[in-house]
């Protein structure tokens, strides 16, 4: 089972497509060796033969044909590697076994034959000889040639090398795939098992990474970034669902009793006084439901169409100019420390609120005399807007947990609001690809948005 499951993986599928590719192109290298190799050799053979053919004109030339007889012979019964000729003008053989073609066929040239009878063992195959006919100076012919078996047994060599080869390649090429394929669906079945746990509801699986950092790793690192995600939004459902039944039970109650209490009192100055009580209660519980669709709206990204290219730095110069006044009747300092524009892409609303909420969240908790600051400026990974105050600050174990919906530290727990501006923040923040981080302004709080490092 499991070697038909690596058949039929894309990966082994790519390995047999690169392998054919690649024992395709070594098969035609092959045959251009084979034929290169083949031209030289026989050119090689051929000019051997010519060489011999030219040693012994010269010694005709020197000593006539009783001389080249003689060398021939010796040459001949001395196994000098090649095959003699030497026939007379009259047709007939002088010297060596090698003879001319039959009547009517050309005495001179490059020939090739077989080796007359008697010369080999019966059950021996007849060797082929290729010779070179030459005539000499007073009519006689001179042949010299060689056994075509001598290049035949190197090209065979060539042949076979060529083949092991290929057969290496091929054999060499599956192992490598079903290897491939066998790393690459171990990978895929740790997905396949992660994403069977998640579904089951452990959503605190994920991905194992490899230390090679190839597509299959970034591609699970993206996963683990989205089952990250998930993994937050569902927790943030859950919490929401406890959040609403924790603090609306407490207005919606004071509702209850305020009516009830207006009911049982005659008196018109008391009913219509529970009933503005309850008005406000109800449009207290209202805000929180509005705050809550909204957050949902900008986590599910449906603003995102209203994208623009906007200063953020602009935008938060508006904002500040606008909670000036406020700041200055409480008390308060309100500074900008916006010099170097902050190109982002966004919708302007959104971030008009964030950093609406941001100041509007210094302003509230914060003690009068109190500065605070707007501050903007471009970093390597893009922008960092922040909103520091030096007021009383925030606990460092409640830092990370104030942008969660409903919750409130320290003096906030006794402060009106509904629990959701900082959530709303991060919110927002999030779908403009911002970090919302909270640290120690020591003394106060610091509240910065900065690009968020993607990973690769």
């Amino acid at each position: 089972m499991l070697r038909i499951r690596l058949i039929r993986t894309a990966s082994f599928r790519l390995a047999l497509l690169y392998l054919a590719l690649f024992t395709a192109s070594a098969l035609a290298l092959g045959a251009f060796v084979y034929i290169s190799v083949r031209r030289e050799i026989l050119s090689d053979f051929d000019e051997r033969i010519v060489e011999e053919t030219d040693a012994l004109k010269s010694d005709f030339a020197e000593g006539g044909r009783e001389r080249l007889a003689g060398i021939i012979e010796a040459r001949g019964s001395g196994g000098a590697g090649f095959s003699y000729g030497l026939v007379g003008p009259d047709g007939k053989p002088v010297a060596g076994e090698l003879r001319v073609p039959a009547a009517g066929a050309r005495a001179d040239g490059w020939r090739e034959s077989q080796e007359g009878d008697g010369e080999e063992p019966a059950e021996s195959k007849p060797e082929v000889i290729r010779s070179l006919a030459t005539p000499l100076g007073d009519g006689s012919i001179l042949i010299v040639g060689d056994e075509l078996r001598r290049s035949d047994t190197i090209l065979k060599g060539v042949l076979t090398a060529l083949g092991w080869a290929v057969a290496a390649t091929l054999a060499l090429g599956t192992i490598g795939g079903l290897w491939l394929s066998a790393q690459f669906l171990g990978r895929i079945d740790s997905m396949r098992q992660t994403a069977r746990r998640l579904m089951a509801g452990d959503w605190s699986r994920r991905i194992p990474l490899s230390r090679t950092d190839d597509d299959l790793t970034a591609l699970a690192r993206t996963f683990n970034r989205l089952f990250d995600r998930i993994e937050k939004l569902l927790q943030a459902n859950k919490q929401v669902s406890a959040d609403i039944a924790h603090d609306l039970r407490k207005p919606l109650a004071g509702v209850l009793r305020r009516l009830e209490a207006a009911r049982d009192d005659t008196s018109s100055g008391a009913a219509r006084d529970a009933m503005n009580a309850a008005i406000g209660d109800v449009e207290g519980v209202l805000d929180t439901f509005n705050a809550l669709l909204r957050i949902g709206q900008v986590e599910a990204g449906a603003r995102r169409a209203a994208f623009r290219p906007l200063d953020l730095g602009g935008v938060a110069r508006e904002v500040a100019e606008a909670f000036a006044p406020a700041a200055e009747d409480e008390g308060k300092t309100l500074l900008l420390r916006l010099d170097a524009p902050l190109a982002i892409a966004g919708d302007k609303e959104l971030l008009v609120q964030m950093i609406a909420n941001l100041i509007d969240n210094a302003l509230r908790h914060t003690p009068a005399g109190v500065r605070i600051e707007v501050g903007g400026e471009r970093t390597p990974a893009g922008i960092a807007l922040s909103v520091s105050d030096n007021g009383p600050g925030v606990a460092p174990g409640d830092m990370a947990a104030i942008f969660q919906r409903f919750y409130r530290a320290g003096a906030a727990q006794r402060s009106s609001g509904t629990g959701l501006g900082l959530a709303l923040v991060a919110a927002i923040a999030d779908l403009h690809g911002l970090d919302c981080r909270a640290s120690d302004n020591g003394p106060g709080l610091r509240v910065t948005l900065a690009t968020a490092v993607e990973e690769e």
